[in-house]
């Protein structure tokens, strides 16, 4: 089954990967159960007709347990994680970054990793040293539903702003004397 295939498993959560460089620069691809990118690739996994990818260059597929893994299958030039040339299936987070051929692609979302059993936050001693009203917070309350963080950053100018959805308040940041602070 390919991105975008209305056969994905009901209620299973969609990878999906923006891209970043090569021909199909700038869209988003939404992978179901798998996708399958090379040349004899069907729809998106094509990259957009990326010349440098072999026929059946890798492939990203979800496992029974909803985490989502990238394998080569065999490619001329390799399929690349973070940097990394892939010797076997490895698992696909949030920021990580996919080369293949002439393409590079984004993590953005993937299925929800499983919480570990915890009834406290801890909050780290510098943290705690700032503000030593946030300490820990038991039984925290249920996660909200999806939202949008929007992050937006000026490195030349030196600021920087944080955002939840549209109607929430900005957090500014400015990079003075070598250091990012809130402003």
């Amino acid at each position: 089954m390919e991105a975008g295939s209305p056969e994905t498993a009901q209620g299973a959560e969609k990878l999906r990967l923006k891209v970043v460089a090569g021909n199909a620069l700038g869209r988003v691809i939404e992978v179901g159960q798998e996708l399958v990118i090379g040349r004899l690739a069907d729809g998106e996994g094509t990259l957009a007709a990326d010349i440098e990818i072999s026929r059946r260059h890798a492939r990203i597929a979800s496992d029974p347990g909803g985490r989502y893994a990238i394998e080569d299958l065999g490619s001329t030039n390799g399929t690349f994680l973070n940097g990394r040339r892939l010797d076997g299936r490895a698992l696909l987070e949030a920021g990580d970054r996919i080369e293949v051929g002439a393409s590079a692609l984004v993590v953005q979302v993937s299925a929800p990793q499983p919480t570990p059993p915890s009834s406290d936050t801890i909050v780290p001693a510098a943290v705690e040293a700032q503000a030593p009203e946030t300490a820990v917070v038991a039984d925290p309350a249920p996660l909200p539903a999806p939202f949008m963080l929007r992050i937006e950053v000026d490195p030349a100018a030196g600021r920087a702003s944080v955002s939840l959805d549209e109607s929430s308040d900005v957090v500014r940041l400015v990079h003075e004397d070598g250091r990012w602070r809130l402003v």
